[in-house]
């Protein structure tokens, strides 16, 4: 599975976002471990070996009692991994392990943590470089030995599909499949697909449907992720009543209204095949 290849391609219609007073950002995701042990030096070491992110020397000092807290300041952001020996309470991640049609085991093998490793980003930085390094720091903790899923943003994720499409960044591109759940909503009338996680980008959530029942939900996916590529790459604002297109003559409607599979508004996209 890879995204679309919205980086090549035009995108007409659409405005970018007018800069505005800088607001404090934050990440925060869950690496599910399968036993209450983790290995902090060899975090470290990924994170170096993987990213060429030193926190040997940017961690900030703390006491014996907190040796399961890595804090570091890095240029404007804070990143803090806490190992905390118990598992996500209320069954949460369980639950939303259920929801990813992608992993038929997703379920079974949440349900099998007994601890979890703690990942936040804080700061002032650009939202996608905050992004990229909670991402980084996430990826690296999935190589724990027992490590089984990283619940985040309402959605929990295999640990090679998650490091898979990590390693996009290493090519310039965004890893849009960590950073947003694209969703499958169906009905007796429609069929569609929505985006959980583009509001941590400042960003409206957006659904595309088709009534069709021949329509490859595929492709309809394939459609969303080149529009949220472009949205992030771009910072662009997408408005009620106006229109955006991958081509001069393509001319999709936007609408925001009451979300379909989500709660509150969102911005529903005319599907454009091409």
């Amino acid at each position: 599975m890879r995204c679309g290849d919205w980086s090549k391609s035009k995108m007409f219609g659409f405005k970018k976002k007018k800069k505005t007073k800088k607001e404090k950002n934050s990440f925060i995701g869950f690496v599910l471990l399968e036993k209450p042990v983790w290995d902090r030096k060899k975090l470290v070491q990924d994170l170096l070996e993987d990213w060429e992110i030193d926190i040997s020397k940017e961690e900030i000092s703390v006491d014996d009692e907190f040796k399961d807290i890595i804090l570091a300041q890095i240029g404007k952001m804070q990143l803090a991994i806490s190992f905390i020996p118990s598992p996500v309470p209320n069954e949460e991640a369980e639950y939303y392990a259920s929801i990813n049609y992608m992993w038929k085991d997703a379920v079974e093998i949440t349900k099998k943590h007994t601890a979890q490793i703690m990942i936040v980003v804080l700061g002032d930085e650009k939202v996608l470089e905050m992004g990229k390094l909670f991402t980084k720091a996430s990826a690296s903790c999935l190589k724990q030995h027992g490590a089984l899923a990283i619940y985040s943003d309402g959605a929990v994720y295999e640990p090679r599909f998650y490091i898979d499409f990590s390693t996009m960044m290493k090519n310039d591109e965004l890893p849009l499949f960590n950073w947003i759940w694209f969703g499958v909503y169906q009905d007796e009338t429609q069929r569609g697909v929505y985006t959980y996680g583009m509001k941590k980008f400042g960003k409206d959530e957006m659904e595309v449907y088709v009534t069709s029942q021949t329509v490859d939900l595929n492709k309809v996916r394939d459609f969303m992720v080149s529009m949220v590529g472009y949205v992030l790459e771009y910072d662009v604002e997408l408005k009620d009543g106006e229109t955006i297109g991958f081509s001069a003559e393509q001319k999709l409607a936007i609408t925001k209204s009451k979300g379909i599979a989500l709660d509150g508004q969102t911005l529903k996209i005319e599907y454009g095949e091409e």
